[in-house]
């Protein structure tokens, strides 16, 4: 291929990995794995989605027993023995049902999620929509999100739109102008928010083209979702400054996931590394309890103390609030904030920032995990 393509991210997402046999024959013998685990990962793939950029996959180290790339775009057989074991549900916060026009969720009073697509270049497996996956990727058409904009604008105690999906920014630059100029010209907002893992997965898509699109829009605020120091790229960076200097204000969402940055010096050197590209550590995720993914769980007690590690080590700025989002829609609470009423055992109790009700959340680790690949690799994950 020429070097020039390479740095095209219109590039990168026409030649994504698509496929388990793909991406193990381009890792080849720096990955070696045993037939029958082979064969149980090709297995995992045929029943989900797979899709990976080349430049994300470029940050693997296939002879790394610890790395953290492979992890999140390689499915795991404990995938769909997690989800046949009843691990976690599709929509545990009741997106669908709290939808007010197609792609638009109103689950806070003051809040919309606006989800224009179901696509993004590289999918995590860790995902808390992978149920949107099936059935080919989509977004919405034009009359549905003048649809979408005018329930929002219907509603004047919606003061804060997210838009997310998928990842809106990788539709069309014309196509996320349009949507972010509907919303500031027909809705009275306080906030307007853009979720996005491209800064890390497809960093070269925030381009002039991009920007003047978003710029109208201002002020934007863009979470973005690093789990990683190694992650945290040059080309990530300069994608972060090319935010900030269209006056973007960009933080980060990262999620605890097992095996990945689940010790003291992995959130250390990603705090650091993220104040180094001028990134603040807004949320570090539990992550969820959606099928499939329960092999990522880290213990809740054990990520309260996690962060609680970062504490005199890093800055202020550089530690996140560990955060858990209630199942059924009962809303964000910090962990070990003022909604924890008890915690009995692996059970912890929360109160919803919505309604006061009395939530239980299981945090236990996670233990579908590890089935093959990542046990042959020298990760000790439970059976």
């Amino acid at each position: 291929m020429a070097s020039g393509d390479w740095h095209d991210w219109r590039w990168q997402l026409a030649h994504r990995v698509t496929s388990v046999g793909a991406l193990l024959d381009l890792l080849g013998a720096d990955f070696p794995v045993a037939p029958a685990t082979r064969a149980a990962l090709e297995r995992a793939g045929a029943a989900s989605v797979v899709s990976v950029t080349p430049c994300y996959l470029a940050l693997s180290r296939p002879d790394d027993p610890r790395d953290p790339i492979l992890p999140q775009v390689l499915p795991d057989p404990a995938e769909p023995a997690g989800a046949a074991a009843g691990s976690g549900v599709p929509d545990p916060f009741r997106e669908e049902e709290l939808e007010i026009a197609k792609g638009v969720v109103n689950r806070y009073p003051d809040r919309a999620l606006f989800l224009l697509t179901n696509f993004c270049s590289t999918l995590c497996r860790h995902c808390m929509r992978r149920r949107e996956w099936e059935g080919g990727f989509t977004r919405l058409a034009d009359a549905e999100i003048d649809a979408g904009v005018a329930a929002i604008a219907a509603r004047p105690a919606i003061r804060d739109v997210l838009l997310s999906g998928g990842d809106p920014l990788n539709l069309p630059s014309a196509y996320v102008g349009r949507v972010v100029r509907a919303l500031r010209e027909r809705c009275d907002l306080d906030l307007l928010r853009i979720g996005s893992r491209v800064p890390v997965t497809l960093p070269l898509r925030i381009d002039d083209e991009l920007l003047r699109e978003l710029a109208p829009a201002a002020p934007l605020w863009l979470n973005t979702h690093f789990n990683h120091a190694r992650e945290v790229t040059v080309e990530a960076a300069a994608a972060v400054r090319r935010l900030a200097g269209a006056g973007v204000v960009v933080s980060n969402q990262g999620v605890l996931l097992r095996g990945i940055n689940d010790t003291e010096g992995d959130l250390l050197d990603l705090s650091r590394a993220l104040l180094r590209a001028g990134l603040r550590a807004y949320y570090l995720h539990q992550c969820d309890p959606v099928a499939g993914v329960r092999h990522f769980r880290v213990g809740l007690a054990r990520g309260i103390e996690l962060v609680r590690s970062l504490q005199g080590k890093v800055s202020g700025l550089a530690i996140p609030r560990l955060t858990v989002d209630l199942p059924g829609g009962g809303g964000k609470v910090q962990a070990d904030g003022p909604q924890l009423l008890e915690r009995r055992g692996d059970t912890f109790v929360y109160a919803s920032p919505l309604t006061g009700a009395r939530i239980e959340v299981d945090g236990s680790e996670g233990s579908f995990g590890g089935a093959g690949i990542w046990r042959e690799r020298g990760i000790a994950w439970p059976a």
